[in-house]
């Protein structure tokens, strides 16, 4: 099991209804969206943070999610502020600046509020929300296969890794293609097992929901 699912599972909101987190997080997402604003940015940045750590997600954990994004949205932003003419001829203004300084933090937010959300939710919640939405039950389908793919990618990759340094595996380019591919191929064949699997049990409607709790009422 990922980090991530790890975390959802075990935080103190876990047994929330996920309607009720998803109207805390999405309207910060949209506002950060659609107020391009470093205020409100920051605002939205501190709001999800509060939610993530009272739900018990560590600071440390949260933080160190949120570098990989942080990482590619200043890659993005860096050909707005900057024009470059050639080589050694780099010129910017003070409008790209701002521009490329309100489309960062407004990212940057936006990614604060999706992993607020994804770390309190675990993914079989999600999968329930969406079809509440009514989405089409293809992209529900397709958006299970696509997760299960990338973490089941990362746990291969995890588990190849190891096994090279407990083997005394040197690096190089050679065994970086090898394992590459193993990797990769061995996935395929596991993914391709478990669209099987969903497909003999007629889709993924199997995945139960709980009987949520709420953050405004109590049961009788």
């Amino acid at each position: 099991m990922n980090i991530i699912d790890r975390t959802a599972n075990i935080s103190r909101f876990a047994r929330i209804h996920p309607g009720e987190k998803a109207a805390i997080c999405f309207p910060l997402l949209f506002l950060s969206i659609i107020w391009r604003d470093p205020g409100m940015a920051i605002f939205t940045v501190i709001a999800s943070l509060f939610f993530a750590l009272l739900s018990g997600v560590s600071l440390f954990l949260y933080i160190r999610l949120l570098i990989a994004p942080a990482a590619f949205i200043l890659a993005g932003v860096l050909p707005i502020a900057f024009s470059f003419n050639g080589w050694l001829s780099v010129s910017t203004d003070d409008k790209s600046i701002y521009t490329a300084l309100t489309t960062a933090c407004a990212a940057f937010a936006g990614a604060a509020s999706v992993y607020a959300f994804i770390l309190t939710t675990p993914f079989t919640q999600i999968v329930w929300l969406m079809k509440k939405c009514k989405l089409p039950s293809l992209f529900v389908d397709i958006t299970f296969l696509v997760y299960r793919f990338i973490f089941q990618l990362w746990e291969k990759k995890n588990e190849v890794i190891q096994a090279q340094m407990l083997r005394s595996g040197r690096p190089g380019v050679q065994m970086a293609a090898r394992a590459a591919v193993h990797i990769f191929t061995s996935t395929l064949l596991e993914m391709n097992e478990r669209q099987n699997a969903a497909l003999l049990r007629g889709g993924l409607d199997y995945i139960p929901s709980a009987e949520w709790k709420s953050f405004w009422r109590k049961k009788k």
